[in-house]
């Protein structure tokens, strides 16, 4: 069992603005993490994070002191082959392949770098191992991550999560962006080294060009020749990054790597994921501003939503309640003099939620659902509506 206090009555200085520090993840506390980088929504590098994972004493070898490498032989012998995302770095193309396959030309890539023959520009990414190992546990979820709505839902619901497995040679990358939904991200190092750029929220309209659109890539030069205010970040082996909500970036493999990668929200972020899926319905909205009159425009507008922007205002409600629910089962069981107050992790730990941490969660949900039934969208659909009040009258009754 792990304990997660939280409170709001410590004094945390202040970091710089100007710096993204690294620290030890035991030589911080959850509740000095949450309010001093998840709530400032500012990054941080924190060290010793996969020490006890099991992927880094078998997909990595290090015999007799010698140079640590990829373990091949042991990624082919414990997970079966089967189909896989690789995206091509050179063309943007997106194919999907054999695991077994992709392997073989990494390691013979690896093998022939002292050759003539050019490196792989392909990269795994984001890759639902858990799709295929359900029950291989090869890392444990870091405590200072554990406040996820968005998995705690969806995992719990037995549908397509947001844990990633990434494995790259070296020189492959991701192109300049934000992550999904607005969300927050963590990505911890197995193996390799990357290199990260970040950008404040808000610099990456320097960059917007005549037609309002981003650049695919980006470079310190590029940055700097736009005045864009930017963080580079090499993250090394057994290190994870936090990083917040609306920072674009781009990610370079320095060397080959493997990587575990994890998109979530909770209630620090959830107003501007709220925020995000509004922006983006008044957009789909116009778009289809034609078919107005059509009977079913209301349900289109949601499939077009869930299409383009990948969650919809209904399955964003059903996660808040699905949460809500699970809150509200915990101060029930305190009502009953139960010291059960933990809820299962996606990493299979058992945590524990102080008082204060419930009813923030609720705090928060209560203010979002309030904020809900404002929207016209919402207020105009009776089941959404009917269903917002419904919880804002049971979280009131705990309040």
């Amino acid at each position: 069992m792990i304990r997660l206090d939280l409170n709001n009555s410590i004094n945390l200085g202040t970091h710089s603005k100007n710096t993204i520090i690294r620290f030890g993840v035991d030589e911080i506390s959850y509740n000095n993490f949450y309010w001093g980088f998840i709530n400032k929504n500012w990054p941080a590098i924190i060290t010793n994070i996969t020490t006890d994972w099991e992927c880094s004493r078998t997909w990595i070898s290090n015999k007799n002191g010698a140079h640590i490498y990829i373990n091949f032989v042991y990624l082919k012998n414990k997970i079966k082959d089967c189909l896989v995302p690789v995206t091509n770095c050179t063309d943007k193309s997106v194919s999907i392949e054999s695991f077994y396959n992709y392997l073989d030309k990494w390691e013979k890539s690896i093998q022939s770098r002292n050759s003539d023959e050019d490196s792989i520009h392909q990269y795994l990414k984001d890759w639902h191992i858990k799709e295929v190992l359900e029950s291989y546990k090869f890392y444990k979820v870091p405590k200072l991550f554990f406040s996820d709505w968005l998995n705690e839902f969806l995992i719990e619901n037995h549908r397509n999560d947001f844990r990633f497995v990434y494995m790259g040679p070296k020189n492959t990358w991701t192109p300049f962006h934000v992550d999904v939904f607005g969300s927050f991200s963590w990505s911890a190092n197995v193996y390799g080294c990357k290199k990260w750029i970040l950008l404040p929220p808000g610099e990456e309209f320097k960059l917007l060009d005549q037609y309002k659109k981003l650049p695919y890539k980006v470079s310190e030069e590029s940055l700097r020749k736009s005045n864009v205010k930017f963080f580079v970040v090499h993250q090394q082996q057994n290190e994870a990054i936090f990083v917040p909500s609306g920072w674009y970036h781009q990610v370079y493999n320095v060397t080959d790597t493997i990587s575990v990668n994890h998109n979530w929200f909770n209630a620090v972020n959830i107003k501007y994921i709220w925020s995000n899926i509004s922006d983006n319905l008044r957009k789909v909205m116009i778009e289809i501003s034609d078919l107005r009159i059509s009977q079913n425009f209301n349900e289109q507008c949601q499939q077009l939503l869930h299409l383009d922007f990948g969650l919809n205002i209904f399955e964003f409600l059903e996660i808040l309640c699905f949460i809500a629910n699970g809150r509200l089962l915990l101060l029930k069981r305190n009502q009953e003099n139960s010291f059960i107050k933990y809820i299962q992790c996606q990493s299979s730990h058992m945590f524990y939620f102080n008082d204060f941490h419930i009813y923030y969660d609720l705090k928060t949900i209560n203010t979002i659902l309030k904020t809900m039934i404002q929207d016209k969208f919402v207020h105009n659909c009776s089941r959404l509506y009917n269903k917002c009040i419904l919880f804002i009258c049971r979280i009131n009754q705990y309040s």
